[in-house]
């Protein structure tokens, strides 16, 4: 989530060639994923068996919730005049709360 922060506010201040663009926005896309995944196995263990299918299905519905209010947000900001590395900063506050948010996960007693 970290390495996602910083992938998506670098893609936010320009680039000077598409290779460029190119490559840090594949780098960003690699590491917002592989976070998100990262959360499906914290997700499962955070549930008792009987509902875990359930809570699962759960908090990914919220967090696609989520996904689609980015852009929303995102197009709000641009609409007001805010820049391209301004508004990247923003959305990569996202992975940066939930960095900070897993820092703070301690594993339920008896686990």
């Amino acid at each position: 989530m970290l390495a996602s922060t910083l992938m998506v506010a670098i893609f936010g201040q320009g680039q000077s060639s598409l290779a460029g663009l190119a490559t840090i926005a594949a780098a960003a896309g690699f590491f917002t994923n592989a976070g998100v995944v990262g959360l499906y196995a914290i997700i499962a263990q955070s549930f008792p068996t009987a509902v875990r299918g359930g809570g699962t299905g759960f908090v990914i519905g919220v967090g696609r919730g989520g996904a689609a209010l980015g852009p929303i947000v995102a197009g709000f900001l641009f609409s007001r005049d805010f820049g391209l590395p301004t508004v990247a900063i923003a959305m990569a506050a996202g992975s940066l709360i939930a960095a900070g948010a897993l820092l703070l996960l301690r594993p339920a007693p008896g686990r």
